[in-house]
Protein backbone atom coordinates (compact mmCIF):
# COMPACT_ATOMS: atom_id res chain seq x y z
CA UNK A 1 0.00 0.00 0.00
CA UNK A 2 2.58 2.11 0.87
CA UNK A 3 4.52 1.76 -1.94
CA UNK A 4 1.24 2.57 -4.26
CA UNK A 5 1.42 5.85 -2.33
CA UNK A 6 5.49 6.70 -3.45
CA UNK A 7 4.85 5.81 -6.92
CA UNK A 8 1.73 7.97 -7.32
CA UNK A 9 3.39 10.82 -5.17
CA UNK A 10 6.30 10.51 -7.10
CA UNK A 11 4.39 10.70 -10.59
CA UNK A 12 2.54 13.82 -9.26
CA UNK A 13 5.77 15.14 -8.45
CA UNK A 14 7.19 14.91 -11.65
CA UNK A 15 4.67 15.34 -13.83
CA UNK A 16 2.28 18.20 -12.35
CA UNK A 17 0.13 18.25 -15.03
CA UNK A 18 -1.64 15.10 -13.02
CA UNK A 19 -2.70 16.71 -10.14
CA UNK A 20 -4.40 19.51 -12.14
CA UNK A 21 -7.85 18.37 -10.83
CA UNK A 22 -9.07 15.76 -8.46
CA UNK A 23 -10.02 13.90 -11.64
CA UNK A 24 -6.95 13.72 -13.00
CA UNK A 25 -5.12 12.78 -9.57
CA UNK A 26 -7.70 9.92 -9.43
CA UNK A 27 -7.11 8.51 -12.84
CA UNK A 28 -3.03 8.96 -12.15
CA UNK A 29 -3.64 6.75 -8.71
CA UNK A 30 -5.88 4.57 -10.85
CA UNK A 31 -3.51 4.08 -13.63
CA UNK A 32 -0.74 3.40 -10.73
CA UNK A 33 -2.88 0.79 -8.67
CA UNK A 34 -3.42 -1.12 -12.36
CA UNK A 35 0.28 -1.02 -13.03
CA UNK A 36 0.76 -2.12 -9.75
CA UNK A 37 -1.56 -5.18 -9.22
CA UNK A 38 -1.21 -6.21 -12.61
CA UNK A 39 2.36 -7.79 -11.76
CA UNK A 40 2.03 -8.23 -8.14
CA UNK A 41 -1.86 -9.29 -8.15
CA UNK A 42 -1.92 -13.19 -7.95
CA UNK A 43 1.01 -13.22 -5.01
CA UNK A 44 -0.79 -10.52 -2.79
CA UNK A 45 -4.24 -11.91 -3.32
CA UNK A 46 -2.55 -15.10 -2.25
CA UNK A 47 -1.71 -13.96 1.12
CA UNK A 48 -5.26 -12.75 1.90
CA UNK A 49 -7.03 -16.37 1.13
CA UNK A 50 -4.41 -18.40 3.38
CA UNK A 51 -4.98 -15.30 5.70
CA UNK A 52 -9.00 -16.11 5.79
CA UNK A 53 -9.34 -19.13 4.99
CA UNK A 54 -10.75 -20.57 8.05
CA UNK A 55 -13.67 -17.58 7.71
CA UNK A 56 -14.39 -18.42 3.70
CA UNK A 57 -14.34 -22.50 4.74
CA UNK A 58 -16.75 -21.98 7.18
CA UNK A 59 -18.66 -19.91 4.77
CA UNK A 60 -18.96 -22.62 1.91
CA UNK A 61 -19.84 -25.15 4.25
CA UNK A 62 -22.91 -23.29 5.39
CA UNK A 63 -23.92 -22.43 2.12
CA UNK A 64 -23.47 -26.25 1.01
CA UNK A 65 -25.52 -27.57 4.10
CA UNK A 66 -28.87 -24.80 3.04
CA UNK A 67 -28.19 -26.16 -0.54
CA UNK A 68 -28.59 -29.85 1.10
CA UNK A 69 -31.59 -28.32 3.39
CA UNK A 70 -33.08 -26.85 0.36
CA UNK A 71 -32.56 -29.86 -1.98
CA UNK A 72 -34.63 -31.89 1.24
CA UNK A 73 -37.32 -29.58 1.72
CA UNK A 74 -38.06 -29.02 -1.63
CA UNK A 75 -38.22 -24.91 -1.22
CA UNK A 76 -37.01 -22.43 -4.00
CA UNK A 77 -34.31 -20.21 -2.65
CA UNK A 78 -31.97 -20.79 -5.06
CA UNK A 79 -29.91 -18.28 -7.31
CA UNK A 80 -33.19 -18.61 -9.90
CA UNK A 81 -35.61 -17.25 -7.41
CA UNK A 82 -37.40 -14.33 -7.90
CA UNK A 83 -36.21 -13.08 -4.66
CA UNK A 84 -32.34 -13.04 -6.02
CA UNK A 85 -31.61 -10.34 -8.34
CA UNK A 86 -29.33 -11.67 -11.19
CA UNK A 87 -27.43 -8.52 -11.66
CA UNK A 88 -26.37 -8.25 -7.87
CA UNK A 89 -25.10 -12.13 -8.26
CA UNK A 90 -23.54 -11.28 -11.63
CA UNK A 91 -21.55 -8.05 -10.22
CA UNK A 92 -20.33 -9.90 -6.65
CA UNK A 93 -19.54 -12.82 -9.04
CA UNK A 94 -17.11 -10.57 -10.91
CA UNK A 95 -15.29 -9.57 -7.81
CA UNK A 96 -12.79 -12.28 -8.16
CA UNK A 97 -12.04 -11.22 -12.09
CA UNK A 98 -10.84 -7.77 -11.40
CA UNK A 99 -7.19 -6.98 -9.63
CA UNK A 100 -7.70 -3.11 -8.74
CA UNK A 101 -9.48 -1.73 -5.79
CA UNK A 102 -11.16 0.95 -7.72
CA UNK A 103 -12.45 -2.32 -10.32
CA UNK A 104 -13.46 -4.53 -7.24
CA UNK A 105 -15.03 -0.99 -5.10
CA UNK A 106 -17.41 -0.45 -8.69
CA UNK A 107 -18.86 -4.14 -8.59
CA UNK A 108 -19.56 -3.51 -4.65
CA UNK A 109 -21.65 -0.47 -5.81
CA UNK A 110 -23.19 -2.54 -8.66
CA UNK A 111 -23.83 -4.97 -6.13
CA UNK A 112 -25.87 -3.59 -3.57
CA UNK A 113 -27.72 -0.87 -6.52
CA UNK A 114 -28.82 -3.83 -7.95
CA UNK A 115 -30.25 -5.59 -5.02
CA UNK A 116 -32.04 -2.54 -4.42
CA UNK A 117 -33.63 -1.54 -7.95
CA UNK A 118 -34.67 -5.61 -7.72
CA UNK A 119 -36.66 -5.36 -4.92
CA UNK A 120 -37.99 -1.28 -5.97
CA UNK A 121 -39.37 -3.21 -8.73
CA UNK A 122 -40.53 -6.22 -7.53
CA UNK A 123 -42.60 -4.93 -4.72
CA UNK A 124 -43.63 -1.72 -5.51
CA UNK A 125 -45.19 0.72 -3.07
CA UNK A 126 -42.86 -1.17 -0.20
CA UNK A 127 -40.20 0.54 1.20
CA UNK A 128 -36.94 -1.49 3.01
CA UNK A 129 -35.52 -0.30 5.93
CA UNK A 130 -31.67 -1.15 6.95
CA UNK A 131 -31.95 -4.49 8.82
CA UNK A 132 -34.29 -6.30 5.64
CA UNK A 133 -31.63 -5.05 3.35
CA UNK A 134 -28.95 -6.72 5.16
CA UNK A 135 -31.13 -10.18 4.87
CA UNK A 136 -31.31 -9.49 1.30
CA UNK A 137 -27.55 -9.26 0.79
CA UNK A 138 -26.80 -11.98 3.12
CA UNK A 139 -29.42 -13.96 0.54
CA UNK A 140 -27.73 -12.86 -2.14
CA UNK A 141 -23.97 -13.46 -0.84
CA UNK A 142 -25.13 -16.70 0.31
CA UNK A 143 -26.87 -17.91 -3.51
CA UNK A 144 -23.37 -16.37 -5.60
CA UNK A 145 -21.18 -18.55 -3.50
CA UNK A 146 -18.07 -16.49 -4.28
CA UNK A 147 -14.81 -18.16 -3.56
CA UNK A 148 -12.22 -16.63 -1.40
CA UNK A 149 -15.27 -13.88 -0.32
CA UNK A 150 -13.93 -12.83 2.93
CA UNK A 151 -10.71 -12.60 0.85
CA UNK A 152 -12.04 -10.10 -1.12
CA UNK A 153 -13.53 -7.88 1.09
CA UNK A 154 -9.82 -7.96 3.05
CA UNK A 155 -8.03 -6.82 -0.04
CA UNK A 156 -10.51 -3.71 -0.04
CA UNK A 157 -10.02 -2.83 3.21
CA UNK A 158 -6.20 -3.15 3.23
CA UNK A 159 -6.00 -0.93 -0.22
CA UNK A 160 -9.37 0.74 -0.93
CA UNK A 161 -7.97 4.67 -0.74
CA UNK A 162 -9.52 6.64 1.82
CA UNK A 163 -10.96 9.08 -0.98
CA UNK A 164 -12.85 6.47 -2.87
CA UNK A 165 -14.37 5.23 0.57
CA UNK A 166 -15.35 8.54 1.57
CA UNK A 167 -16.90 9.24 -1.59
CA UNK A 168 -20.75 7.68 -0.68
CA UNK A 169 -21.26 5.13 -2.74
CA UNK A 170 -18.45 2.76 -2.64
CA UNK A 171 -17.12 3.23 1.08
CA UNK A 172 -21.29 2.25 1.77
CA UNK A 173 -21.32 -0.77 -0.51
CA UNK A 174 -18.52 -2.09 1.26
CA UNK A 175 -18.97 -1.47 4.76
CA UNK A 176 -22.74 -3.39 3.88
CA UNK A 177 -20.80 -6.21 2.57
CA UNK A 178 -18.46 -6.36 5.69
CA UNK A 179 -21.57 -6.32 7.62
CA UNK A 180 -23.15 -9.11 5.90
CA UNK A 181 -20.31 -11.50 5.92
CA UNK A 182 -20.22 -10.57 9.88
CA UNK A 183 -23.60 -11.32 10.35
CA UNK A 184 -22.97 -14.57 8.05
CA UNK A 185 -20.29 -15.32 10.55
CA UNK A 186 -22.56 -15.17 13.67
CA UNK A 187 -25.17 -17.37 12.19
CA UNK A 188 -25.23 -21.61 12.76
CA UNK A 189 -26.75 -22.04 10.05
CA UNK A 190 -28.73 -20.15 7.17
CA UNK A 191 -31.82 -22.08 6.38
CA UNK A 192 -34.09 -20.67 8.98
CA UNK A 193 -32.88 -17.26 8.51
CA UNK A 194 -32.14 -17.12 4.58
CA UNK A 195 -34.92 -19.35 3.80
CA UNK A 196 -38.20 -17.90 1.61
CA UNK A 197 -39.46 -14.58 3.30
CA UNK A 198 -43.16 -13.83 2.69
CA UNK A 199 -42.54 -9.54 2.29
CA UNK A 200 -46.33 -8.97 1.87
CA UNK A 201 -46.70 -9.52 5.48
CA UNK A 202 -43.15 -7.17 5.52
CA UNK A 203 -43.92 -3.86 7.70
CA UNK A 204 -40.84 -1.92 6.17
CA UNK A 205 -39.09 1.68 6.45
CA UNK A 206 -37.60 3.38 4.26
CA UNK A 207 -34.41 2.86 2.63
CA UNK A 208 -32.74 4.71 -0.83
CA UNK A 209 -29.56 3.62 -2.05
CA UNK A 210 -28.07 6.77 -3.43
Amino acid sequence: HNIIKHVTATLLEVRPGLSSSSLMTELSADAVELLVFGELYSDIHEEFVQQTKEQDTNLSNKVRDLCDHVKDSGVDSGVESSSISQPAIAALRALPQVHTPAEKLSHCVGFLESISEHFSTLYQGKCIDADTLLVMVCQHVVASNVDHLHAEVAFLEEFSRDEQLLSGKEGYALITLQASLHYLESLEEFFTVLGPIRWEHLELDIFIFL
